[in-house]
């Protein structure tokens, strides 16, 4: 297969109606602005159509034209953040030429996906409302193991052919356990949520050496050498 990034498939688009002109795109953009912030400042539950329309300057009638309702909102709001990944993912992988390239990739993706999270306050709770439905949930898993699949396509010329599935599965549970790292460390306060990434990141990095290089990280092997040590 090529190692070019695969777009895959679109999530479904969950619009009611598609906005064509201007004034229509702009309607809905303010619309995903205000759902935001709203989610962000209450949390997804506590906010309502009406306070939408309200607060993004329109009747609630134009609201509905667009969006069936709040998991419609929700489900929009994780197509930007979906395309804002896979974007990211793409810069990632494209420039990787050596296994050094590739085991920093893995490292930076850490870095650029946290800095995706904490844009916005209303990160995690939309992440939340994700999770909780099936749908939006399931939708999420496949996109998950669809950049799974853009990074492992990328970078297992570096691994050895027989290590080859045990690393798939270890990307499979990295990629899923970097969300679950960054959504705690966004609920931590700063000095934490830095600790949390530093030690998750040296997860990522010696896994990716292992895999790509062929040995754990000096460091790593130096430790484990000297713990097991006899006093």
């Amino acid at each position: 297969m090529s190692n070019q990034y695969r777009s895959g498939k679109q999530p479904k688009t969950v619009l009611r109606r598609i906005p064509k002109q201007v004034r229509s795109k702009d309607r809905v953009s303010e619309i995903l602005r205000v759902s935001a912030d709203l989610i962000g400042e209450k949390g997804i539950d506590a906010v309502t159509m009406k306070e939408i329309g309200s607060r993004s300057g329109g009747p609630i009638a134009s609201v509905y034209q667009y969006f069936p309702d709040k998991e419609a909102i929700v489900a929009s709001l994780y197509e930007r953040y979906v395309a804002e990944t896979r974007f990211i993912l793409k810069g990632a992988i494209g420039n990787i030429q050596t296994a050094d390239d590739a085991v920093m990739a893995a490292e930076l993706l850490v870095d650029a996906y946290y800095d995706v999270m904490r844009q916005g306050t209303s990160a995690i709770d939309i992440m939340n409302a994700i999770k909780a439905s099936k749908v939006l949930g399931q939708q999420d898993i496949v996109e998950t193991r669809l950049q799974v699949d853009n990074f492992y396509e990328a970078t297992v010329r570096f691994v050895q052919e027989a290590k080859r599935d045990q690393y798939k599965t270890t990307l499979i549970l990295l990629f899923n356990m970097a969300d679950a790292s960054v959504r705690l460390a966004l609920m931590q306060p700063r000095r934490e949520a830095a600790g949390i990434l530093e030690r998750f990141k040296e997860i990522v990095t010696a896994q990716a050496t292992y895999f790509l290089r062929g040995r754990f990280p000096e460091k790593l092997a130096n430790s484990a050498s000297t713990h097991g040590r006899p006093q």
